[in-house]
């Protein structure tokens, strides 16, 4: 087996800045389809085969959306092949864009096998490589109303009592409306202790056409989320 890359210098003990090994590898045997564990906010760890054959473990590649774009970072062995089970670090990776907050690993390669990871781990950052960063609950609003509706001038929608899940109690939602070609807010509404809240609209006093939809503002620790839209046709 190849020697592991340089890890580089930790800026604490445990805090790699670089690919690292941390253990032994995973006993046989040995197939092509053999799987890595999914990945976590702060890294990818991946426990070769033993019996892995020579030359089929120096690569691995990770996709990442964060909020200053889609980043994947390779991680390559020039020096030979990884063995044991190797930590991949991701923020402090040479590729990683400066100023990211929050972001999603959607998928992973790992050289050496024919399984792709793929998924959503969501998380947040400080910016600081030295603390780990936490995953994000990923929010969804439940129940809300959307495709198409026709009312009469002076008449209202029924309104609608949705859920919201995996978001801090309190945290509000809120109505948009799709105006000129922006969203605009309509209505805020503060959800209870369950993540409830009643959605109600405005009266329609003119014909048209008004398109809404509601949304969750992200946050530390969740994702936020956007429903689909609810035209309301006015006749």
């Amino acid at each position: 087996p190849g020697t592991p890359t340089d890890p580089g210098t930790p800026t604490d003990p445990g805090t790699p800045t670089g690919p690292v090994q941390i253990g032994p590898g995973a006993p046989g045997p040995f197939t092509w389809e053999w799987k890595y564990d999914a990945p976590a906010c702060s890294a990818l760890t991946v426990a070769y085969p033993v019996a892995i054959p020579s030359g089929q473990a120096n690569d691995v590649n990770v996709r990442i959306e964060t909020d200053r774009g889609q980043v994947t970072l390779n991680f390559h062995n020039n020096l030979g092949t990884w063995d044991g089970t190797m930590l991949f670090p991701f923020t402090s990776h040479p590729s990683w864009p400066a100023g990211v907050t929050s972001y999603a690993i959607t998928w992973v390669q790992v050289g050496g096998t024919n399984y792709h990871w793929q998924g959503r781990v969501s998380c947040a950052t400080d910016g600081d490589a030295s603390t780990p960063d936490q995953p994000q609950l990923v929010t969804q609003i439940n129940d809300f109303r959307t495709g198409t509706l026709s009312i009469r001038r002076g008449s209202t929608v029924p309104s609608d009592t949705i859920e919201v899940e995996q978001a801090s109690a309190g945290e509000p939602v809120t109505l948009e409306q799709y105006v000129a070609g922006t969203w605009t807010v309509a209505r805020t509404f503060t959800t209870t202790g369950r993540g409830t809240t009643r959605v109600t609209f405005p009266r329609f006093t003119k014909r048209g056409s008004y398109t809404y939809r509601l949304t969750k503002s992200q946050s530390l620790t969740s994702t936020g989320d956007a429903t689909d839209t609810l035209t309301i046709r006015v006749r």
